[in-house]
């Protein structure tokens, strides 16, 4: 085989040949593509369990060069010191058990009041998958099997979201935020275009898209939820499958006004709170553009945490019910520098996260929910204005 088509990566300096191993890597064939030939070691790291480590170890591997060896970086020297010296990384189990036993309640009122008292179940139904939603996710990123066990049984029956389709999914995005060609997250051309295109991939609708995007945002966990059975049909995901059944059986016992007004308040919040701040920050094309400063190697890429900062902004929230609903998710850029730090510990981040920046000349954005959203909206009103 030749060398263009080996999936080559670089991880403390280290060269590994990861071409056969792609067909089985959990996260899927894609995402080492998209590495193919770059020092990953900082994104490896950052989402990768211990037992991931430690098989890493035992894969066969070459030197790389002096000439092209990369120094450690500080955001990995942070990283492993919070994982040594804190609890930050660790499952509180009486607390997930909480969170999630809670939205079962919300269920349970939307079923039991589906026909007395219809809108009442739909903001039930409502609630409670979007804050499920942030419960599932926040276990598929822990990398702790007893969390993600009990994930792969609670989002397909509780939110119908297939575990597997959204680990897929979600590892490239965070790994590749705002790259253009690599992170499915924000290309959503020719439904909505988050940049100007070229001649040959415009549309009509770009034009107008700036009126109706917001309604799009509210079909967002019923496009999830299509995309979760495609994919589990596709992969032969018999248990998935299974649980997704029985999550479509309930809700055809309920009256089809209370699922489908409590799927699309599920669908406005959550892709108002995970769009905005992604949406309207920088983008980029590829590994390239925000290399660390002074080392050269032909491997080199992004500066990780620089990455994961401009390319995400915070929601400054001073209600306990916005916090509430938007489940963690507000301290976007901390998610996403220590995605494997559940949600509800985010908060305890912040400041060292802060203090980064600040000795590393990095701006720490963070805005109002208003703020934030009218900076999308702008962003995506110049870009169906934009002449190609």
């Amino acid at each position: 085989m030749s060398s263009d088509n080996k999936i080559q990566i670089v991880i403390d300096n280290k060269l590994y040949d990861l071409t056969k191993f792609a067909k089985i890597h959990p996260g899927g064939t894609k995402i080492l593509e998209d590495f193919k030939n770059c020092d990953a070691t900082d994104y490896f790291y950052s989402i990768h369990s211990v037992q991931s480590r430690k098989m890493l170890k035992n894969m066969p591997h070459t030197e790389v060069s002096k000439e092209d060896q990369i120094p450690q970086s500080d955001y990995s020297k942070l990283l492993f010191k919070l994982e040594q010296t804190t609890t930050l990384f660790k499952a509180d189990y009486f607390f997930d058990a909480i969170q999630m036993l809670h939205t079962v309640a919300f269920f349970f009122l939307a079923t039991w009041y589906g026909t007395t008292y219809p809108l009442f179940a739909a903001f039930c139904l409502g609630f409670g998958t979007l804050v499920g939603g942030w419960v599932g996710h926040q276990a598929d990123h822990q990398r702790d099997n007893a969390m993600r066990w009990i994930n792969g049984y609670y989002s397909t029956l509780c939110n119908g979201l297939s575990t597997s389709w959204w680990s897929n999914k979600h590892n490239l995005h965070h790994l590749s935020t705002n790259e253009m060609d690599h992170d499915g997250d924000i290309n959503l051309a020719p439904f909505i275009y988050l940049w100007t295109p070229k001649k040959n991939e415009d549309n009509w609708n770009r034009g107008i898209q700036h009126v109706y995007f917001s309604a799009l945002y509210s079909i967002l966990q019923i496009k999830w939820q299509y995309d979760s059975i495609l994919w589990a049909v596709a992969h032969k995901k018999y248990q998935e499958l299974a649980c997704l059944a029985i999550h479509w059986i309930w809700y055809a016992c309920l009256p089809w006004k209370v699922w489908v007004v409590g799927t699309l308040i599920t669908g406005t919040i959550s892709a108002w709170v995970v769009t905005a701040s992604h949406q309207a920050e920088e983008k980029l094309e590829g590994k390239k553009g925000l290399e660390p400063e002074g080392v050269k190697s032909k491997y080199l890429m992004h500066d990780y945490f620089k990455h994961q900062v401009v390319t995400t902004r915070n929601i400054d929230l001073n209600s306990w019910f916005l916090n509430y609903i938007c489940g963690g998710m507000q301290y976007q850029i901390e998610h996403h520098i220590f995605p494997r730090i559940p949600l509800y510990k985010l908060s305890t981040i912040k400041p060292i996260v802060k203090e980064y920046c600040a000795e590393h000349g990095i701006e720490y954005r963070e805005e109002s929910l208003w703020d934030i959203s009218k900076r999308n909206y702008k962003n995506i009103e110049e870009i169906a204005r934009a002449k190609v």
